[in-house]
This record gives structure tokens, C-alpha cells and sequence, in this order.
């Protein structure tokens, strides 16, 4: 029979790339994860993993364990989420994690609705951004969290998860004040000798900056950046650049700074809670699911989405 838990470990190590990088975030040592892997390629009397370089890859055999591991692991997280609606009904731990705009704008108002309605049910909260969060909610480190998608990138395929839509959001320019073009209207193509202020290397901050400009007919500049918008926001205050800006992200006046939608290039944001496949039924994240649709729904009458603008 095959265990459950090394077919986990080899979806970890089939997603990071390497024996090393799995064991970090299993909290494992390399070696135990080798352990593991050579147990498992013998229980299913194949080799799961090969060599690629300094890396590791699946083999054939071992992407469609990983496929049967995706469907069993939905059906246990089904199970336990069948147990705790028996056993505890909205109580226990969950343990959340967001991105700090929607920290301030959904999660914050979703915890106070919780911990109102549902005095029994401890809930923990970090802010992270969806690339460092996405793998500890895969690994069962938390339970939901909120996470966001560019239409200019690629729409994520992960039979892991489940993604439920909380809102969309239109994605301006930032422009500073006393830049020749801050009257509007623009064009990202107007900006291709302009510095953008944009996300970490290898964030979607940053990648969506490149997608745009690249449909725009430029390779962008991008000397200065940070993944906090207050930060980006700042920068274009300040006159050192300019940058594309979510509005859920603005918090303050930016007396500095004009904000305008671009005629050539549009550009949509989406926010989600994203769970583990399965675990929706969980009495927890359904609380939490239904919460922070009640949020956003609250945020959008309100007018959040538009009041800086």
C-alpha cells in the first residue's frame, strides 16, 4: 500500500525542483526526504524521481502519482472537514494569512465578524504575499488565504486548491504630479523612457509591469523595487518614477501623485481566498468563506474600490 504522506513529500519535491528545497519546507532534513522518496519509488516499484542537473524532476510514472496524490488528499481534507462539522462545529484553530492591502480592506472586517459570531473558533493571522503564502497553505501550515491574479499573466493551474472570487479591481498608473504627461490621458506606451517603480524580482508586482510594457511595445526600466505599494507610491511621490497601482493598496492622500486608467493597455486585478481542495466544507473556512465574501461585498457598497480616484 502506498503512504499517503511520501506521496505528499513527492508533490512537494516534484514543485520545488530539488530534494533540498522540499526538506526546507516540510521541515525535514535532505536526507530523510531521500529517505522517503527511495521507500516510495519502491513501493510503487518505479522510479518517481530523476536527475535533471543540479535538480530533480519527476518522471512520468512519478507526475501521475502525484496526479492520484492531488485526488486522495481532497478526499481527506473532505474527511476531516465531514469530522469537525460532527465533532466541533465552528470552533478550533484556523489560521489565516493575507496580503497587507486586503489585510486592511477584507481580512481585518472578515475576523471581527468571526470572532463575533463564532466566540469558539481561535483564529491567527500573518500577512505574506501570495508566492511565500500559496506553498504553507499546501503544506497545512494555514488554512486560507487571500491571494491575487493579474489578467495579464498566466491563470494559475493548481488541482490543490480551490480559488473563490471576492472581488475585481481595475489597475491604474501612478504618475507624479509634475511629470509633463500627469494631466492625462496616458498610455503605458507613453511612459518607455520613464523608470517604473515595480515588485520583487520574480513577484507578480513586477512581472505584470513587464507584461504590460512588453504589449506596449517597450522593455521597461526597472531600477527601484519593493513589494510595498506604499512604498512604490512613495517612490512616484518623490518623482523617480512611475508604477501601476491597485486601488484596494491606497490608504493615503498622495498629494504627488496623479492616477489615471490607460487608454492602450487595461489591466484587471483579482483578489481571491484561496483553500485546499476539498476543505471547504470545514466548518472553519466556511465561516471564514462566507465572512470575507461579506467583506468584499461591504467594501464594494461602500465604494472602496473608487474612492481615491
Amino acid at each position: 500500500m502506498l503512504n499517503v504522506n511520501r506521496m505528499r513529500i513527492l508533490r512537494e519535491v516534484g514543485s520545488r525542483g530539488s530534494i533540498a528545497a522540499a526538506a526546507e519546507a516540510l521541515y525535514m532534513t535532505p536526507s530523510a526526504v531521500s529517505q522517503h522518496m527511495t521507500t516510495l519509488s519502491s513501493e510503487a516499484g518505479v522510479a518517481l524521481l530523476e536527475k535533471s542537473g543540479r535538480t530533480v524532476r519527476l518522471t512520468p510514472a512519478g507526475k501521475l502519482l502525484v496526479g492520484h496524490t492531488e485526488r486522495v488528499l481532497e478526499v481527506l481534507e473532505e474527511a476531516q472537514a465531514d469530522l469537525d462539522e460532527i465533532s466541533h462545529g465552528v470552533a478550533g484553530l484556523l489560521r489565516t494569512c493575507t496580503f497587507p492591502s486586503a489585510a486592511r480592506a477584507l481580512m481585518m472586517p472578515a475576523l471581527s465578524t468571526m470572532r463575533e459570531e463564532h466566540p469558539q473558533l481561535e483564529i491567527t493571522m500573518i500577512d505574506l504575499e501570495p508566492e511565500e503564502s500559496l506553498p504553507l497553505l499546501k503544506t497545512g501550515e494555514i488554512d486560507i488565504i487571500l491571494a491575487y491574479e493579474f489578467d495579464h499573466l498566466p491563470e494559475p493551474k493548481d488541482p490543490g486548491v480551490e480559488r473563490h472570487l471576492l472581488l475585481t479591481e481595475p489597475v491604474f498608473m501612478a504618475v507624479p504630479a509634475d511629470h509633463p504627461l500627469a494631466l492625462g490621458p496616458v498610455r503605458v506606451a507613453d511612459f518607455a523612457e520613464d523608470n517604473w517603480i515595480v515588485g520583487r524580482t520574480h513577484s507578480q508586482l513586477i512581472e505584470v509591469v513587464l507584461s504590460v510594457t512588453h504589449e506596449a511595445g517597450f522593455e521597461p526600466r526597472t531600477d527601484l523595487q519593493s513589494n510595498d505599494i506604499q512604498v512604490i507610491l512613495a517612490g512616484v511621490q518623490a518623482g523617480l518614477g512611475v508604477a501601476l497601482i491597485p486601488p484596494i493598496a491606497v490608504i493615503a492622500d498622495f498629494p504627488g501623485v496623479t492616477f489615471h486608467s490607460p487608454t492602450d493597455v487595461k489591466v484587471i486585478r483579482r483578489i481571491e481566498a484561496v483553500i485546499r481542495r476539498g476543505s471547504h466544507n470545514s466548518p472553519p473556512i466556511a465561516a471564514a468563506l462566507k465572512a470575507l465574501h461579506e467583506a468584499a461585498r461591504d467594501f464594494m457598497t461602500r465604494g472602496g474600490i473608487m474612492r481615491t480616484f
